[in-house]
């Protein structure tokens, strides 16, 4: 296998910088938060070797909840030093959204071997491309952290629809609540869940946003991606070109979590889903088939796995669960949006170009 790749994480965010947790039950060992530092932590293959903020303090606590696990790590307040001192393998860019673009393009040309973004992978258009070539160019993987690629029961659900479980995909429903229900925030990763669950390429999207935010837009006003008052949330229609349609209903005064529950509605059946479980039904009559699907996902995060699928990327090839090609196709999707909303509600199909 080699020697462990050597990690740094550029953002000292809590999903950057988590430590482990006990776990809820005596005996079961430590919990693998989700987060960048405790899955280079834990993962098999990889060591943290050194982390970056631009705030003293975040890098202050970093070392206060990490020193009974690591106390060697080095630590950065410019990731450009980072990058030209450490000899990193791997990086995570765990910034405010709007920093992505240029963190990556410079680990690219520093030599690192495989990256992960968080979500969206950028703001605009312009500088998810500028991301792709970057990674393309230097022949590098990169895996964006739109979760629920890794997260059970949603992967799990992903591969009932490859396997035709209930035939030929028709229709989706969604639903998002809660202060989190933002465009770009948390609404990247139902955008992107939506568009796999699809199982075709989007060509045309409507949206009305919710009260409020009726003259936001055509561009994202981003602050990072931490304040609702400044990500709306958007009623949208996502029409794909093998004639699905997607409904997703997003409002924050509404009760529930960021994301869920979905219903994915087939040919032969439908699947129900929330964070937590999935149910399959045998036929639009809701007969119920079999147990439902659980989520065991109290002992590891799923970013664990999206950095042990890293490694194996790095050391044997194969095809990324969530690469920039993948994130920019969510990206234009919430662009659109946004210029459908701005346009007074019209159909802007794709592709679009930034507003």
């Amino acid at each position: 296998m080699g020697s462990a790749l050597r990690a740094g994480v550029v953002g000292l965010t809590p999903i950057g910088g988590r430590p482990p947790l006990p776990a809820p039950k005596p005996g079961w060992g430590d919990e693998i938060p989700h987060g960048h530092a405790s899955a280079y932590h834990f993962a098999e293959g990889t060591e943290l070797a050194a982390v970056c903020d631009l705030r003293q303090e975040a890098i202050d606590q970093f070392h206060a909840n990490w020193r009974a696990y690591q106390p060697g790590v080095n630590a950065y307040t410019d990731y450009r030093e980072m990058l030209a001192r450490e000899d990193l393998d791997v990086i995570s860019v765990v910034t405010g959204d709007d920093a992505h673009a240029q963190i990556v393009i410079d680990a690219a040309a520093a030599g690192v071997k495989g990256i992960v973004c968080e979500k969206p992978i950028a703001t605009t258009l312009a500088d998810a491309d500028r991301m792709i070539e970057a990674v393309e160019s230097a022949g590098i993987p990169m895996l964006v952290d739109h979760v629920y690629r890794w997260w059970f029961p949603w992967a799990e659900v992903g591969r009932l629809i490859e396997d035709g479980a209930i035939g030929d995909v028709v229709r989706i429903m969604g639903n998002q609540g809660g202060p989190r229900a933002m465009l770009f925030r948390n609404g990247t990763h139902v955008c992107d869940t939506l568009i796999w669950y699809a199982t075709g390429k989007p060509v045309a999207v409507y949206a009305v946003a919710e009260k409020g935010f009726e003259n936001y837009g055509p561009r994202y006003a981003s602050d990072g991606g931490h304040d609702p008052d400044t990500d709306p949330a958007l009623s949208i229609l996502i029409e794909f070109d093998n004639d699905v349609r997607a409904f997703w209903n997003a409002c924050k005064t509404m009760p529930g979590r960021y994301i869920g529950p979905i219903d994915i509605w087939g040919t032969k059946g439908r699947i129900n889903i929330t964070n937590a479980r999935a149910i399959l039904y045998d036929d639009p009559q809701q007969g119920l088939r079999g147990a439902p699907i659980m989520c065991p996902h109290y002992t590891q995060g799923h970013i664990a796995g999206l950095v042990t699928e890293l490694v194996g990327l790095i050391r044997t090839g194969g095809t990324p669960t969530s690469d920039g090609r993948q994130a920019r196709q969510a990206l234009e999707v919430l662009l659109a949006a946004l210029q459908s909303q701005a346009g007074g509600n019209v159909r802007v199909e794709l592709p679009i170009t930034d507003a």
